[in-house]
């Protein structure tokens, strides 16, 4: 399973402090322990900051996205699948990745 967290540090959709840091390397580290200790093997974590990739980068499509759907930034993405659009934490995160687990199987 492949979880995505797409943000875009230059804009900020949130004035005060609203949860989880996800530019922080260590909230980003955290998270994939917490992935991995939880799903092991089944599950990869990957963080992308729009405002530092290419127009070529695979993620880059989501600019056009967020503009157009006037999304709130940072998204959680399973399989490439929006899940959540706006502030979420990692408990969130867990249960959507759990939820979407139980429904492959």
């Amino acid at each position: 399973m492949e979880i995505a967290i797409i943000d875009d540090t230059s804009r900020r959709d949130c004035i005060a402090d609203c949860g989880t840091d996800w530019s922080s390397p260590e909230a980003i580290e955290l998270a994939k322990r917490q992935i991995s200790n939880r799903f092991g093997i089944e599950a990869h974590l990957e963080y992308t900051d729009l405002s530092r990739t290419t127009p070529d980068h695979p993620a880059a499509q989501w600019h056009q996205t967020i503009r157009e759907k006037g999304l709130s930034v940072p998204l959680l993405l399973i399989n490439g699948q929006l899940r959540i659009a706006g502030q979420f934490d990692t408990r969130q995160m867990v249960d959507v990745v759990e939820a979407e687990m139980e429904l492959e199987t």
